[in-house]
């Protein structure tokens, strides 16, 4: 077991559960905290529910967590593994301190990359229609950060079928543009109670986007590909 200090940057929504993951001050590494009985074979296991995580929670973006945590288990997949630990809940989670999301973007600036590909240590491979994987299997991260220019992203909706409208961003990088799924909690709960323009005149309103670089774990469908997408989204 290892002692972790955790700055909460990643809080991204599946349903009513959550992902969070955090820079670690300690070791200068991102860390992806997964419940206590997390396991490879029930996905539902590694997420953490509303009591945990969201606004207001222990794990809320910018809150300062210290946690106890153990490495994860053998047969979870990489790249997510790299990040993925395992916590102690019998030891309690305290929350040390709390950082605006701007102080937050700061407090983490040594994690951040010069583009989209090398938060994930080049391994990202992007197709015709702009979405972009990591190769399940990658022995490399599957979190990191960017900062870009506000005028390279642009929030739009999507609609697969009879679906819902699904929030997406498209994010120029080193020169690419990406088409990326957009699960980040707060950047979700805006579009829906200001729709895209609440998004679009925050993106006007600054100059820069720290924008937080997430992989999805592989679909039954793909198991091979770990989309890119965005875990958070500061405007500085």
């Amino acid at each position: 077991m290892a002692t972790y200090e955790i700055i909460v940057t990643d809080v991204t929504c599946y349903g009513s559960l959550y992902c969070v993951a955090g820079w670690d001050r300690l070791t200068g590494q991102m860390i992806r905290p997964e419940p206590p009985g997390a396991n490879a074979a029930d996905e539902a296991s590694r997420f953490w529910n509303s009591g945990y995580a969201g606004p207001g929670k222990t794990f809320a973006v910018g809150n300062v967590v210290s946690l106890i945590a153990t490495d994860a288990p053998p047969d979870f997949l990489f790249p997510h593994a790299t990040e993925d630990r395992i916590v102690d809940v019998g030891t309690p989670m305290k929350v040390l301190q709390t950082l605006d999301a701007q102080g937050m973007a700061a407090a983490v600036a040594a994690g951040v990359s010069g583009s989209f590909t090398l938060a994930f240590d080049g391994a990202l491979v992007r197709a015709a229609s702009r979405k972009a994987y990591v190769p399940t299997g990658n022995l490399g991260r599957s979190l990191g950060a960017i900062e870009i220019p506000s005028t390279d992203i642009t929030f739009f909706e999507h609609r697969w079928g009879h679906e819902k409208p699904k929030l997406r961003a498209r994010v120029t990088s080193a020169g690419q543009i990406f088409d990326l799924s957009v699960p980040a909690e707060a950047a979700r709960a805006r579009w829906r109670s200001a729709g895209l323009a609440g998004l679009k005149a925050d993106v006007q309103a600054s100059n820069r986007v720290h924008i937080r670089a997430g992989l999805s774990r592989p679909m039954r469908s793909k198991p091979n590909e770990c989309y890119s997408q965005v875990n958070g989204v500061v405007f500085l």
